[in-house]
């Protein structure tokens, strides 16, 4: 197989490792098989960047800044592809939204009828009570928030019958309207942005089979002038996007910023061109440029293509956007642009494509007009244990019950970022993103406090949050991504910015939960004890551009997400289970804390059906047998309930 690296207008050093197999390229999840990813270098391309040693048990600080934990969600899918934007900052105070739901036990085929938009305020002084309900009377849901003319906070999703809903709140209280976009053309996914009294809404199509433009699942475009009341242009096919680079669209696979009578729209997914339309008339008029060129004209992946661009009938290996790029227009009307970049080839068949384990983030600028690399997962920085090598667990990819994997709609290994602005002289640019660590798998772990064995799989790998910075308006970048959530055994993505900073601090939401992927995508199983937790965390801008130029940044796990226990339901003691893998008997090894008045020991299967249980009283520490013998082979849940909390371990017949 030929490999092409055909877009040197930005320099990546890539490492040609096992391809993933995707099965289905609109949804675009796939399979995987073992690997473990070797580092692409040191230091190539990079300067000053001498690593700091560090020794595997080194404590590390638990977390940097202040998070806080604002609600929670069922409902884990936060986004297809980009994120819009979910956070609004007015001095010290904090507005957040997310997809909400308490759907009790869900499964991926759930119906989340109770789905809604989840809101918390921060009022400079503490924060709302985590909601317990959406803010609609109607299921909704992906709303994206911003200010309207007035000043009030609005946002903006759409409902259950594939029509779009405003919310918005006006003297401390939130009300729901129907918006009077077109009704022939149905919009979901809306991404907005707001510049006085103008509103400009971007969306994909209820039906993906749609076209607009020739594009299948194309783009349709609303703007306003007088906040959402009516429509200049109602829902109609975005201008100047067409086949000739686009054979498809994608859900949330864009982004829209404004900035006065500006405005710009990025648009683009796996395989097409990222292209970007930008207007100095409020929308009434676009220029068109291409800032990511995929080479393959209106190429459809679900057809029996080939990645060939010599047409030599040899697969070629290109690189492409993954469609969670994100876009922020600053006061002065320039635009700035994150994207990840990936590596994928198709040999023909209609089966799907292949991709690589590689990811770079690229940043672009419309002041120097050219591309940087801003961060690179095999770069020797992101080698956290010290083995010289970068590890990625067993089951990245994988689309089923059988080979599941914790990959996102958009596949890379670095992904879904969240640009913003620091407003000052010069200008700092920040890019939060979320990206896989070195060797944080779903292993059977008892010793971490967050650990409770809820995946029944191993080898999934677990996120954290980044951020890498510019000190001097994108001209250039710190050597070190800022590793800012750092928590072994917790996984964090999902991650919204506001597009403009004005204070000293960057201000970021972000969903966490113990089990890697999603259950809407990766069919996980749902742990029952720690929910999804919606989470905002503080950091000063300071400490970010003291620690981008530090080695150990892109590190430092702890084991405490949040810096409290009682985030993890209070842990109660250690709970070890052994032998584990089991045959004949497991020990339930029980040391707590504390003299606890009663124990209920449970079995259960993996559909959660109790299979045995007995009670304990008066224990400090005790170990309990369970016959195992007439078990079938499998995964199963040992669960430990207590007065002060309950704690579950996985367990594995042979």
């Amino acid at each position: 197989m030929k490999k092409l690296l055909s877009f040197c207008i930005i320099s990546i050093t890539l490492l040609d490792v096992q391809a993933q197999q995707k099965v289905n390229p609109t949804i675009k999840i796939g399979y995987s098989s073992p690997k473990v990813a070797k580092d692409a270098g040191s230091t190539q391309g990079l300067t000053d960047q001498t690593k700091k040693v560090r020794k595997v048990t080194e404590v590390f600080p638990s977390t940097l800044g202040a998070k806080e934990k604002v609600g929670f969600t069922e409902y884990d899918l936060q986004t297809n592809g980009s994120m819009q934007r979910r956070i609004l900052t007015n001095g010290n105070n904090v507005s957040v939204t997310w997809t909400f739901s308490s759907e009790a036990a869900p499964t991926a085929t759930s119906t989340y009828a109770d789905r809604g938009t989840g809101y918390a305020h921060f009022n400079g002084t503490t924060w709302s009570a985590a909601p317990n309900a959406r803010l609609e009377s109607l299921r909704t849901g992906f709303s994206s928030l911003t200010l309207d003319g007035a000043g009030n906070e609005i946002a903006i999703c759409h409902d259950g019958n594939n029509a779009l809903q405003m919310n918005k709140k006006t003297g401390g209280t939130w009300t729901t309207t129907p918006m009077t976009t077109n009704a022939t053309n149905q919009g979901i996914w809306p991404h907005t942005a707001a510049s006085g009294n103008w509103l400009y809404i971007l969306t994909s199509p209820l039906d993906s089979n749609i076209h607009s433009n020739g594009i299948r699942n194309g783009y349709f475009f609303s703007r306003s002038n007088d906040n959402g009341a009516t429509w200049l242009d109602n829902m109609i096919p975005l201008p100047m996007v067409d086949s000739v680079g686009h054979y498809r669209g994608g859900g949330n696979s864009y982004a829209v910023s404004a900035q006065g009578n500006k405005v710009a729209i990025l648009v683009g997914d796996i395989g097409t061109d990222l292209t970007l339309l930008s207007s100095v008339d409020n929308g009434a008029t676009w220029t068109k440029k291409i800032i990511w060129d995929w080479p393959l004209n209106n190429f459809d992946f679900a057809a029996a293509a080939m990645t060939d661009v010599n047409a030599d009938n040899i697969p070629d290996t290109l690189e492409s956007n993954d469609g969670s790029q994100s876009m922020v227009m600053d006061a002065n009307g320039d635009i700035h642009i994150a994207f990840p970049v990936v590596r994928i080839y198709k040999t023909g068949a209609n089966t799907g494509y292949n991709y690589f384990y590689t990811t770079a983030l690229a940043y672009y600028n419309s002041i120097f007009d050219s591309l940087k690399v801003v961060d690179n997962i095999f770069n020797i920085y992101h080698d956290c244990d010290g083995d010289n090598q970068f590890g990625i667990g067993n089951l990245y990819g994988g689309s089923d019950v059988t080979s599941p994997g914790a990959v996102y709609n958009s596949i890379g290994t670095i992904t879904m970022p969240s640009i913003s602005i620091v407003s000052g002289t010069p200008q700092k640019v920040l890019i939060a993103y979320t990206a896989i660590m070195d060797n944080d798998t779903t292993v059977d772990d008892p010793s971490h406090i967050t650990w409770y064995g809820a995946s029944q799989f191993e080898g999934q790998n677990y996120r954290d949050i980044f951020v890498a910075v510019s000190p001097d308006n994108g001209t250039n970048w710190n050597p070190y991504p800022v590793n800012v959530s750092k928590t072994a055994h917790f996984e964090e993505a999902f991650v919204s910015t506001p597009e403009i900073i004005s204070g000293a601090d960057l201000n970021m939401v972000y969903q966490g939960d113990i089990e890697p992927g999603t259950i809407m995508q990766n069919n996980d199983t749902y742990d029952d004890v720690l929910k999804n937790l919606i989470i905002v965390q503080k950091i000063a801008i300071s400490q970010l551009l003291t620690l981008s130029l530090d080695s150990t940044s892109p590190c430092g796990q702890s084991e405490l997400p949040l810096g409290t226990k009682d985030i993890v339901n209070n842990e109660i003691g250690i709970i070890g289970l052994y032998p584990n893998p089991a045959n004949n008997y497991v020990n339930v090894s029980m040391q707590f804390l504390s003299p606890v008045e009663q124990v209920d020991i449970q079995l259960l299967n993996i559909a959660g059906n109790k299979l045995w249980s007995q009670t304990l009283n008066g224990v400090k520490e005790s170990t309990t047998l369970i016959d195992t013998k007439s078990l079938a082979a499998g995964f199963y849940i040992v669960k430990i309930i207590t007065d002060k909390g309950t704690t579950v371990r996985r367990l594995i017949k042979e």
